[in-house]
This record gives structure tokens, sequence and C-alpha cells, in this order.
């Protein structure tokens, strides 16, 4: 084959045993993309491929080893793919793949590609998409006939600006399938991956991490799967941001949202321990629980949305400590939790504790019966020295705030605004919430600036150094001719006064 600069395609230069048209630089005519393209001759041998490196055998029993010239993004067309959806492209593009240098990008171009096998990435390259939709009803570029995605197994790897789906939809057919799978291992960490506007459907998990370090996910948009995001393995400091979208997206022909039970946003495993994340800006929509933790600790949750969770927003479960959960919306549409914290591990000394703060947290009127729905949620034994300040908890049938006896919560400045009563059961807590406060026992306690106010049937007849003066202790079993209460004239030995005896 020629063209009219009478051009050699590349196979047939490569194809050709004549060891004179071995050349420095070798002009032919690229038969796939049309383009016209340069050969380098390399001093050293390289593998033999189809699209990027080649062997040239020549009669005279000489080898010639050739590079193509790439001077800009490769693109997808040099490929003998179809890129029509239907015809599977999975087998082309992969060796495309695989003879790409670290740091080369492949540009998708904006077709749709299908995959009947896995792509599999071993190299630190880039693939990029436009963006941009396609005419029909999803956007382009590559989709999988019942089968995994995407699996990388290489740091460095970039994905930017496309999609992948599923031919058939995990919330219309059940599958096992992920669209993107980042491959780490106990003795292989996998650092500075990127994924970025990535598009993501019709999977039982869109994305999975294991044991990944020091990466970016960003702008990832997910629907139509059981998981959005999950982490394994020791996966650390890493970053979920720029408005990512998780949602399930499944809804009747009455156009209804339906339950997908189990269904998670962003779960963080319990198999290996977890730390590091920030999880900003995104926003996670009608899951069953929004996002799920198990030995996971150090983790900001800031500027986030939860909308329409089935049933609880976050759940912080076995070995979950040093939490910062900020600045969030968070709303059910069902009975269930807003904030649930159930570690029944405990931490070493220094745990401090999560922290709730200023979050905006609601539930949604609806017509199930509802006895179980609590805003913040605070149970098990290693969940200790929380910090639930300024949040704004509205709608709930049960509770506002929960937090066992025992676990030292901090309780302050929260506008508690369910019509229920109480709104807020715990120890710890401060004068400054709106909402009913229920002292539990004894240990219980309402501080005023210095000032301990707290209850019992009689004062202390040992002196402690908690106590200090001015601290109150009020009468449970008022009588006339009994105290209100006593109250604390000394530091260091206490000295108990009664106060307020009641008249006939």
């Amino acid at each position: 084959m020629s063209n009219n600069l009478n051009l050699l395609t590349i196979s047939q230069f490569i194809g050709n045993p004549d060891s004179s048209l071995d050349k420095d630089i070798v002009i032919l005519l690229d038969e796939f993309s049309g383009e016209i393209v340069n050969l380098k001759k390399q001093d050293t041998s390289v593998p033999n491929g189809k699209y990027l490196s080649f062997i040239k055998a020549n009669s005279d029993g000489s080898v010639a080893y050739y590079k193509r010239v790439v001077t800009n993004d490769i693109s997808i067309n040099i490929a003998k793919v179809y890129g029509d959806g239907n015809t599977d492209d999975s087998a082309e593009i992969q060796l495309l793949i695989n003879e790409m240098e670290p740091g080369q990008v492949l540009n998708l171009e904006n077709k749709r590609y299908m995959l009947y096998a896995p792509l599999i990435i071993n190299k630190a390259i880039k693939i990029i998409g436009s963006s941009t939709k396609s005419r029909e009803d999803r956007p382009p570029f590559l989709i999988t006939h019942n089968n995994d995605g995407i699996i990388i197994n290489n740091s460095g790897t970039v994905l930017e600006g496309f999609s992948i789906y599923n031919v058939s939809s995990y919330t219309t057919t059940p599958n096992n399938f992920t669209g993107i799978k980042v491959n780490g291992a106990q003795n292989y960490h996998i650092y500075d991956i990127l994924l970025k506007n990535i598009t993501i459907m019709g999977y039982q998990t869109a994305l999975e991490v294991n044991y990944l370090w020091s990466s970016q996910i960003q702008t990832l948009k997910t629907s139509d799967c059981q998981v959005g995001i999950l982490v394994k393995g020791l996966s650390v400091n890493n970053e979920i941001s720029n408005n990512t979208s998780i949602s399930i997206d499944q809804l009747t022909p009455n156009n209804e949202l339906v339950d997908i039970i189990g269904s998670k946003g962003i779960w963080f495993d319990g198999t290996t321990s977890k730390e590091g994340w920030r999880i900003i800006d995104t926003f996670i929509f009608n899951v069953y629980e929004a996002i799920y933790a198990e030995k996971t600790s150090h983790v900001n949750v800031l500027n986030s949305m939860i909308d329409f969770c089935r049933h609880i927003g976050i759940v912080l479960a076995e070995d979950c400590n040093n939490w910062n959960i900020n600045s969030n919306y968070i709303a059910l549409s069902h009975p269930g939790y807003g904030v649930s914290l159930a570690n029944d591990v405990q931490g070493s000394q220094f745990t401090r504790g999560n922290k709730i703060i200023d979050n905006d947290i609601l539930i949604y009127e609806h017509s199930q019966e509802d006895e179980t729905s609590i805003g913040i949620n605070i149970v098990g034994k290693g969940s200790l020295y929380d910090d639930v300040r300024g949040n704004s908890i509205k709608n709930f049938k049960v509770h506002d705030i929960r937090a066992l006896e025992g676990l030292k919560t901090t309780i302050s400045n929260n506008k508690c605004l369910s019509e229920i009563e109480p709104n807020i059961v715990s120890n710890f807590i401060t004068n400054d919430n709106l909402g009913t406060v229920y002292y539990q026992n004894l240990n219980d306690s309402l501080h005023l600036g210095k000032v301990k106010i707290t209850y019992a049937d009689a004062y202390p007849t040992t002196s402690s150094s908690q106590w200090k003066r001015g601290d109150i202790i009020l009468n449970v079993g008022p009588a006339v001719d009994a105290p209100i209460g006593w109250v604390n004239t000394t530091d260091g030995t206490n000295t108990w006064k009664p106060f307020g005896i009641i008249t006939a």
C-alpha cells in the first residue's frame, strides 16, 4: 500500500526483508490512523510490537530495531480499534498500552470502546479523554462486557476525563465486577495515583483501592453501583475531593428511589488499619450507609453533603479514632442515625476521641414507623473523649444526641431542634446546648464555666481533687427541712455546706 507520496505503510516496511531500506529515520504511513509517521532506528534491541516498537528481520540475516517517534499524546487511533461500542477492542488497546513507555499519554479520542477483558496497566502512564458526552445518553469511551474495567498495578498512573461503565447495570442485574481497581500489596504500596474527572457506572464496586498511598481521587462520579469507593489494605494519606459524587440512582417505574440494602458510598474495610484520609467537597446520595469505616483513624470529613441516606450517614465502627467530621450536611430519608460512633475497641492513652463539629444533621419527614432515629449516636467502650459541638440537629424521633454513660463525651453549643424530650442524653454536658438534657447518673454533671453541678442524695464524705470551690450537688430527695443541695466552700479538703432549706 502507498499513498500519492509513494510511502510504505508501517507493516509493509517492517515486513520487507530488504536491508537497503533501513535508514536512521524512515517516513511511513500509519495504515490505521492514516497519519504520516517517523520510525527511528534504535542502537539497542526493543521488544517486537505492533504500534510503537518494531523488529525488522532482513534476508541478509541482519536485524533492525525501530521505534515510532512520539512528539505529543499517543492517539488511540493508531491502534486497530473500532470504537463503535459493540466490537471488542480490549486486545488491541492492551497491546498499545503494553508498548507505551512510562510518562507517555494515551488519548482515547471521542469514541466508545467495548472491552471484553479488563485493561491491565503495569507502568506509570496517563490515559485521558475529552470529558465530553456523546450524542447518546451516556458519556463516551470504555464499556465493559460484564467484566472488570481497569486494573492498575503500578505507581504514578493517571486516569482523567472519561467514563467507564458496564453493559448491564448493577442496579438492574447485580454483578461482582469492579470498574477501576488499584492493586497495591502489603510489600508493594502504590503511590501517586491520580483519578480525575472519571465517571464509573454499573458495577458492584465502582473504585477499589488496595494499599494506596499519597494519591488523589478528584471529581469522581459513580452511579448504579453497590459500593462507590472501597478502601482496602494499609491505605494511607489519600484524598477524595473536588465535588466527587457517589450515588445509587435506582428508580422504580414510578420514579421512586429504591433501597440497595448494604450499599455504601465510601467503605473503609476492616481487614487492615488505614489512616490519614481527607474527604472534602464530596456528595453522597441515596445509599444505605454513606461512609462506613473500620480500623481507620485520623480522617477529616469536611464540607461534604450526604443526602437521602437510607440508614446511617457516617458509621465509625471497630477501632476508629481521631476523626474530624466538620461542617457537613447529613440528611436521612429513613429512620436511622446521622452519625454513629460504635467503636468497641479501646485505643491507647493518646487517643483523643473524635470531633463532630458544626454539622447540619436532619431527617426528612417520612411515613415509616420510627423508633430508632437518633442524630448523633455514640456507643461502644472505645468511643471515648468524643467532642460533639456546634451541630444543628432536627426532626429526629428518639434523641438528637445520645452518648452512653462512662464514655466521657463532651457535648456543647448544639442546637437540638427535634420536638422530643429529652433531646440530649449523656454526661459532660455544658449548659449552652439548646434542647432538653437528661442526666443518667451521679457521674453526669453540668459545667458552668469553672463550676460543676451534679446531683445525689448526699454530699460525698471523702475528699477528692475532682471537687472545686463552688461546685454544687443537688439533692435528689428533697423534703421539708432538708436542703435543696450542698455547695463546696473549699478546694483540696472538700467542705460541703447545705443551702436552700425547704420550709413547710
